[in-house]
């Protein structure tokens, strides 16, 4: 009995030891989303020089204010809308002025967003010499899309 025990204790030991050994190998430099983290990891990526890893960060922390007020407003719009499919499934009333109101306010949301975006990356653009640029490119075209 204390054999079987003791085999299937250091067997549990060995699998929690070998899933956290592989997780922790194979997690990513930047587990928590830390803007240093990140910037590092674009200046190693476009192998930026001091100057322009400089600019870069500077126009990301300019636009930091902006970029967290569009956020806050999603989030704000994500439960408007949860609003509005509790209040679907709870009376099963719909009402399409809201639901009007609604998608205008995000189409809206949806274009400075955008913008936003397309300001930013077109600022850090012009810090960047053509092989960084469309290295740049391929990285945010598919972060984006």
């Amino acid at each position: 009995m204390w054999k079987t025990l003791t085999v299937v204790l250091a067997g549990l030991a060995c699998g929690i030891g070998a899933h956290f050994g592989y997780f922790n190998a194979y997690a990513p430099e930047c587990s928590i989303v830390a803007d240093s983290c990140e910037m590092e990891w674009l200046r190693d990526e476009l192998d930026l020089s001091e100057e322009q890893y400089a600019r870069v960060t500077r126009l990301h922390s300019d636009r930091e204010k902006q970029i967290r007020a569009l956020s806050k407003k999603v989030r704000e719009l994500e439960l408007i809308l949860a609003e509005f499919e509790a209040e679907r499934v709870r009376e099963g009333y719909v009402d399409f002025l809201e639901i009007q109101n609604y998608l205008e306010a995000k189409r809206k949301l949806d274009e400075a967003c955008e913008k936003s975006t397309n300001d930013l990356i077109a600022s850090v653009v012009d810090v960047m010499n053509v092989e960084q640029r469309k290295r740049y490119f391929s990285i945010v075209s598919s972060r984006i899309n």
